[in-house]
């Protein structure tokens, strides 16, 4: 059993067992998946609070990236886990976060079409978050028309699939 597993399994009680004998060797809470992340970026991918707060209360790298470029703060806002976003916020910076990322916390946010915590971001930087840009050049409102322009796109095809049945 491994970090990453009770992650996965949300077993919190393996997890904090693991935590706590990590200094044997025998489990490494550092270990990554296939795409490079760690236990604690899983748990925010998968918007699991309470692993987090095991892994980090245990010395988790707060500044771990996969190969995919993704930190922490945009696995959380993924999964539009308010708490674990201001859990991740009062251990590391929103800028520092944004820094270390292919794709700025925000802009995820706003192609999941989490409104609140878009909302939250430009409040915490007026001034900085309409300027971040994706790896890709793409900004904020690029991202929003891009998710709007594709769920016009869904709707005209169930209207065409409804129509043909």
């Amino acid at each position: 059993m491994s970090a990453l597993s009770c992650v996965t399994e949300n077993d919190i009680l393996s997890l904090r067992i693991i935590c706590k004998i990590e200094a044997n060797q025998q489990y490494k809470i550092e270990e990554v998946d296939k795409y490079g992340n760690t236990a604690l970026l899983k748990s925010c991918y998968l918007g699991r609070l309470e692993c987090a707060l095991i892994l980090l209360e245990f010395g988790a790298n707060i500044y771990a990236v996969n190969y995919f470029g993704q930190n922490a703060l945009t696995l959380a806002s993924y999964c539009g886990n308010m708490q674990l976003v201001l859990e991740l916020l009062h251990r590391r910076s929103y800028q520092d976060f944004n820094l270390s990322s292919l794709l700025p916390a925000v802009c995820v946010a706003s192609m999941r079409q989490h409104k609140v915590l878009v909302k939250y971001f430009m409040n915490l930087d007026p001034i900085g978050t309409p300027n971040l840009r994706t790896v890709h050049g793409l900004g904020l409102n690029d991202m929003g028309q891009m998710v709007k322009r594709k769920l016009r796109n869904l709707s005209q095809k169930k209207m065409i699939n409804n129509a043909i049945n």
